[in-house]
């Protein structure tokens, strides 16, 4: 399998900490980018917070440490950016120019640098300079379910970290390619609490319940995951289940009908399932061609045949985040320079 690199001869920058940033950074060098990471003498907070996660997101990036209170560390910063051509940093407003890093004064060494801003909610409002993770953006946006126990912990996916760090990568690599037309850097700015409210607008919440639509436990204890939600595939499941008289129902034809009696077919549905085992409701599934799935813990994920055919894990040591399109990075959870806790 080769590796893909259409940014090859890209340098980067990243100031970033945590995820949104290096997340977008790490798209890049999956890309075929070099990826200098600047980490502050104690460390990207993440060290403490979740290292497994920085292992993953720091593949395939040099790694310095810079103490930018040091005349001499900015110094060695402006070095690197004369020769950058992508520069991304996710302070709150205001603080990467006092380290010496804000646009007017990166842009002034190098007018062809990319510069790429990933802040909570943007620089001004506000919410500028308030403090916030991906949950709290995720409340600020409506992106929460109704009726969630006081104190749930939702750090399982952070839909709106990946999203923003998304954001910062495809508007980087647009930028180059505009760089290519122009000649010109680009400062851009992408805050978290945007890519919250897109995605939220995008799928917003209905009223009622998709009976068809859920996740069932079944007779040996498993679990799958049901999403049968076309009028067809509902065609399939009443015949799969052989409930004729719903399939002779005009009322259930459409989906929005079926809403309306949702509670009673997610019921019914459920009863069917835990009567069976997860291998045969799979089988049942495959057969009468509808879009029923096992729910998988994280250590069967590896071994789910369909992630070994796209390649994402080749083996324990490494991944390819964007799948056959990028290079395969090694996921290393030391710290590569030897410097965290000194500085440059």
């Amino acid at each position: 399998m080769s590796d893909w690199r259409p940014l090859d001869g890209v340098k980067v920058v990243d100031l970033s900490q945590q995820l949104p940033g290096p997340f977008a950074t790490l798209l890049l060098v999956t890309l075929g980018a070099e990826v200098v990471k600047v980490e502050p003498p104690a460390g990207d907070a993440a060290r403490s917070i979740d290292p497994p996660m920085l292992a993953r997101l720091s593949a395939g990036k040099e790694i310095i440490v810079l103490d930018l209170k040091d005349p001499a560390a900015r110094e060695r910063l402006h070095e690197l950016i004369k020769q950058a051509d992508v520069f991304i940093e996710g302070f709150r407003p205001g603080v990467a120019e006092r380290l010496g890093a804000g646009w007017d004064t990166l842009s002034a060494i190098n007018p062809r640098l990319v510069y790429c801003s990933v802040s909570g909610a943007g620089p001004t409002g506000p919410l500028a300079r308030v403090p916030g993770h991906d949950l709290n953006y995720l409340a600020l946006a409506a992106g929460l379910p109704d009726g969630l126990p006081d104190g749930e912990a939702l750090i399982r996916i952070p839909w709106v970290d990946l999203a923003a760090g998304t954001n910062a990568a495809l508007t980087i690599t647009a930028a180059l390619l505009d760089r290519e037309r122009t000649g010109q850097g680009k400062r851009l700015g992408i805050a978290m609490l945007d890519a919250a409210a897109i995605w939220a607008a995008t799928k917003q919440p209905r009223a009622g319940t998709e009976g068809t639509y859920g996740v069932f436990a079944t007779a040996d204890g498993e679990r799958v995951a049901s999403a049968c939600l076309e009028d067809a595939m509902w065609e399939r499941l009443c015949e799969a289940f052989a409930w004729e008289d719903w399939a002779a129902d005009s009322g259930l034809h459409d989906n929005g009908r079926r809403r309306l009696r949702g509670r009673e077919i997610e019921a019914r549905l459920r009863q069917e399932i835990e009567a069976l085992t997860a291998a045969e409701v799979t089988a049942l599934a495959e057969r009468y061609d509808l879009a029923i799935t096992t729910v998988n813990d994280s250590s069967e994920v590896l071994e789910q045949p369909q992630i070994i055919e796209r390649g994402l894990f080749p083996d324990a040591d490494h991944w390819r985040p964007l799948g056959r399109l990028g290079r395969s990075l090694r996921i290393d959870g030391t710290d590569p320079a030897g410097l965290i806790g000194g500085h440059v």
